[in-house]
């Protein structure tokens, strides 16, 4: 579940980003391609509002994944206790109140799809994180913090600090009834010129903190004011019962179109439940240059 105050804020975004004309930016797209490895990791951070709900559809493509790579292995983290406040949005019951969340939806899941899945019941830390050249590595952000979400851009800068890994972050938050997915690869000096190199194809992409600087940016809080929880905040301000899963679905689509049918063709998607809208980022020059406040002339491209 995310919280108002660190969230990047899906439909203040995508109102930015309308244009006042057709948007035919979808049929320049060119696919999503990380360099082929012959194993994979998947790690999920967060498995409370809607990492209960993606750790099904983690674990439905890991499955599928078997077939695909050499070795395929599945990680949660989360340093929570289920409680009885969490079972209105997050996928759990009432028999797992009280188990740790990694490792009662980890328990679940690998029980019920026969795929072993490694829960730690603690919170994501970078400096544990270590690339490995010859596996394809997706870290899936379901955290709620500026600095959980910190850890994760310092971890994708450290997976991908040599040339010949491969890390990518897939991205998922959202308010009251709105939200955002997001996916990259690059935390620094992003030249979209040398993502497109193969020109029918794109293999890398900014980090999600380079297109919302304020997922990571530091909160100013007053001392004297206690930090609430996601389950307090969510009774201050309700959310959607449903925004939570939606979320999850379109970062499992991401994930799906990235490493099993290759048809990724978008960076970012913001939801809006209330118009029941959704607009994704299409994979081209333009359009990375544009939301990243760049040179148009570091483009190169002059087919939108």
């Amino acid at each position: 579940m995310s919280s108002r105050r660190v969230v990047a804020t899906g439909k203040r975004s995508a109102e930015k980003s309308t244009r006042r004309h057709l948007d035919l930016s979808h049929t320049h797209a060119v696919k999503v391609l990380p360099k082929q490895c012959p194993h994979l990791r998947l790690i999920q951070i967060g498995c409370g509002g809607i990492g209960a709900f993606l750790g099904i559809h983690v674990t439905r493509l890991a499955r599928e994944c078997l077939r695909l790579f050499d070795t395929v292995t599945v990680s949660f983290y989360d340093g929570d206790t289920i409680e009885e406040k969490n079972l209105r949005r997050q996928n759990f019951c009432a028999a797992e109140v009280g188990q740790n969340k990694a490792e009662g939806l980890a328990f679940r899941l690998s029980t019920a799809w026969g795929i072993p899945i490694r829960a730690y019941s603690r919170h994501f830390s970078e400096k544990e994180f270590q690339s490995e050249y010859d596996t394809l590595t997706i870290l899936l952000g379901c955290v709620d913090t500026t600095k959980a979400r910190r850890s994760l851009h310092k971890a994708l800068a450290h997976g991908n600090a040599r040339n010949d890994s491969q890390t990518w972050l897939i991205d998922g938050g959202n308010l009251t009834t709105h939200g955002q997915v997001l996916i990259g690869n690059v935390v620094t000096d992003f030249n979209p010129q040398q993502s497109f190199l193969l020109g029918n194809v794109c293999q890398s992409l900014p980090a999600p903190a380079l297109v919302h600087p304020e997922l990571i940016r530091r909160e100013r809080r007053p001392v004297s004011t206690p930090q609430r929880s996601c389950a307090e905040l969510a009774q201050a301000d309700p959310q959607s019962l449903t925004i939570n899963s939606i979320i999850a679905s379109h970062m499992a689509d991401y994930l799906l179109r990235l490493i099993i049918t290759n048809d990724l063709r978008r960076f970012a998607t913001y939801i809006d439940m209330d118009t029941g809208s959704a607009r994704s980022l299409a994979t081209i020059p333009t359009e990375l240059v544009r939301v990243l406040g760049l040179p148009p002339a570091l483009s190169g491209d002059r087919s939108s």
